[in-house]
């Protein structure tokens, strides 16, 4: 009884706690407080000659590395208990991380020697109107010096701050944060209001299905759930064309342009032969759901794919463990009939958990994490964080929240709906992460007419070159002249990077009579590879010198153009189809059940009411927030040669069936 009366009330505490958020009194408060975090920015200006002021002096250091803080602002003031303080003056720290600052003591007060506070300042850069910067301050953090100093010099001494600090215990570059401290980096409020408006409709419908299957679920049906929720894509094609979205032409189509844009082998003596293959041999399966090794055979004819076979390999029901027993492989062709329609929604199943895990995730919210921190902790002054910045912000925000709502080992839909234990998720995101680097990196060819997801990813990679080399030549001197801090944010990506190995479980090659067609987006393992401490490091560095050479501004280009298209229009892509695979849960899921072969109208196949309702919830909320566009460009920060840039070549993506006012300029959903 207590576990049911849980359960209702953590439902309840769901819808409550967003109606809250989205009233009058919520969005008032979010918006005078982001008011208060609006300061002008002023060079500082000494009113009386350097002999007649104090100063003082010190260094900043990061806590994690002790490494400098360096080209971070600095206000100093005189702390005053109970009343605002007084306003000394500013400074900055040096690439040493050590900073001077003068300030006239009589400015604490008549008689007031001053308590001296130093507050380390944040800013992020907006451009107005007419294209020129604005910068907003934020308080970072506060060093408190000795209370009344009558010193002509003060020495802060050598100050650790927790500034974009790195999680230690994590075999990934993650940040480390206090729960009661928060993210150094907010959502703008447009994000957060629409996010409250968002979840606000579709909380309660989760809400209501909960809580009747834990008083009396004979009331409930997967047919009553999905009703509740809007029709996503595949409900409204059968609407128009019953059948078309089971059809074999309409399964080519997802393999190869849907949430999991597949990339295939190619038969090695048979070009027109390819195949997709999920394998999880080395992955231990939880006790509630099945999991299938699956391969989906193609054929491409007078410039058609077409499906050709399926094979399925099952586990028995006790076979949990890695490189467990199985079942002989079954293979069904498209005159199997019924059969053949169910070992597609096998398929289906293993590329959407492989999607929401692997090429959502990991690929883009874990992937890109390691790209944030190094970004944040290190370009102040280099104009790069320009082009950055307005795609790698709320990214930290928005990962806290998918390790909870996507791989948390409790609350976690993948790793609790989807067929691996939690152990398992985690082994996948270190099987894959080893192999992701942005050296050398560029889009999959199409394969035939109808690849068009490979099209539009070529196109937009040709926009995402001439806006990152327009950006270079604008802004060339800046770049070279503070490269110390892109050489300061190699050493961090590289250092914090996983140890490299080779492809291993779901993402290994296998295969004896069959190579990967296409190895644009694979790593290239002739290209060399730092060593740290003994372990060989999985991402490469951008540069090794203080001083650019034009090999080091041709890798950070790359590195440029590989995160902002894993940001945008991956990220984009893969987020903004999971209504699309996963919003009729009997067309796909996570995983199935009882053997997953069956009719998709029999509940004991499909997942349980609970995961049903969470799945249609989730898949929903994350592709109905809509905020964070490049061409809307709502927080006024994306630099208008990428706007301009993009916008020359609506007509071309518009020929290929895209719409790039689509594309989300970040990941903060």
């Amino acid at each position: 009884m207590m576990t049911k009366l849980k359960t209702i009330v953590d439902e309840l505490k769901q819808v409550l706690g967003i109606k809250v958020a989205d009233s009058a009194i919520g969005k008032l408060k979010t918006k005078k407080e982001a008011k208060k975090r609006i300061v002008q920015s002023h060079e500082q200006k000494l009113d009386k000659p350097i002999e007649q002021l104090h100063k003082v002096i010190g260094q900043l250091v990061f806590s994690d590395s002790k490494k400098p803080l360096h080209n971070i602002e600095l206000e100093l003031w005189d702390r005053d208990i109970g009343t605002p303080g007084d306003y000394l003056g500013k400074g900055v720290t040096d690439y040493n991380g050590r900073f001077e600052i003068y300030y006239d003591p009589q400015k604490a007060g008549f008689k007031d020697a001053p308590d001296l506070e130093l507050r380390v300042i944040d800013d992020r850069i907006t451009f107005d109107s007419d294209n020129e910067l604005v910068y907003t301050k934020r308080l970072a953090y506060i060093i408190k010096g000795k209370d009344n100093v009558t010193e002509k010099e003060y020495d802060f001494g050598t100050s650790t701050v927790p500034y974009w600090p790195y999680k230690s215990d994590s075999p990934f570059a993650r940040l480390f944060f206090s729960e009661l401290e928060g993210t150094p980096d907010d959502y703008s409020v447009g994000r957060t209001l629409n996010g409250y408006d968002a979840a606000n409709s579709l909380v309660s419908i989760k809400a209501k299905h909960v809580i009747t299957n834990t008083l009396n679920p004979q009331q409930l049906s997967l047919e009553k759930i999905q009703a509740d929720y809007p029709a996503n894509l595949t409900i409204e094609l059968e609407k128009k064309n019953p059948g078309y979205t089971r059809s074999d032409e309409y399964f080519v189509l997802r393999t190869l342009n849907g949430m999991n844009p597949c990339l295939l082998k190619r038969h090695k003596t048979n070009p027109n032969q390819f195949k997709v293959t999920f394998n999880w041999d080395t992955y231990e399966k939880d006790d509630n759901h099945d999991l299938n090794n699956v391969e989906a055979f193609f054929e491409l004819k007078d410039g058609k794919l077409l499906p050709t076979a399926i094979t399925v390999q099952s586990r028995y029901p006790d076979s949990l463990a890695p490189h467990s027993p199985l079942k002989d492989p079954v293979t069904y062709t498209p005159s199997d009939g019924d059969k053949w329609q169910q070992a597609k929604r096998i398929f289906r199943t293993n590329a959407f958990f492989a999607a929401e895990l692997i090429e959502h995730y990991i690929k883009a919210h874990l992937q890109m994490e390691q790209y944030t921190l190094a970004a944040f902790r290190n370009l102040r002054k280099n104009p790069i964080r320009l082009m950055l910045f307005p795609h790698l912000k709320s990214l930290i925000n928005i990962n806290r929240r998918a390790d909870d709502v996507l791989v948390s080992p409790t609350t976690g839909y993948v790793s609790n709906a989807g067929p691996l234990t939690p152990n398992s998720v985690v082994q996948v995101c270190n099987d894959t992460m080893t192999t992701y680097d942005w050296k050398g990196w560029k889009p999959r060819q199409p394969i035939c007419q109808d690849h068009h997801f490979a099209k539009i990813a070529n196109l937009y990679w040709q926009v995402v070159t001439e806006y990152v080399d327009l950006f270079f030549q604008n802004y060339d001197e800046g770049i070279v002249e503070e490269w110390l801090e892109i050489r300061r944010l190699s050493d961090d990506l590289v250092e914090h990077s996983v140890g490299h190995q080779p492809a291993k479980g779901i993402i290994a090659q296998t295969d004896s009579d069959y190579e990967w067609y296409d190895n644009n987006e694979l790593d290239k393992p002739d290209i060399p590879r730092t060593t740290i401490n003994g372990t060989v490091k999985a991402t490469r560095p951008i540069t090794t010198a203080d001083q650019p050479s034009a090999t080091d501004i041709d890798n950070l280009k790359e590195f440029c153009r590989f995160a902002i298209y894993h940001i945008t229009l991956w990220h984009s892509w893969v987020n903004d189809s999971q209504t699309d695979e996963g919003g009729e849960v009997l067309y796909n899921s996570l995983a199935l059940r009882n053997g997953s072969f069956g009719s998709e109208n029999d509940p004991a196949i499909a997942p349980d009411l609970v995961e049903a309702t969470n799945l249609i919830y989730i898949v929903n909320v994350l592709t109905a927030i809509k905020y964070g566009y490049i061409l809307k460009n709502e927080d006024d920060d994306i630099p208008e040669e990428f706007r301009t840039t993009l916008t020359a070549y609506k007509e071309q993506f518009a020929s290929l069936g895209y719409d790039i006012a689509n594309i989300r300029s970040l990941i903060n959903i």
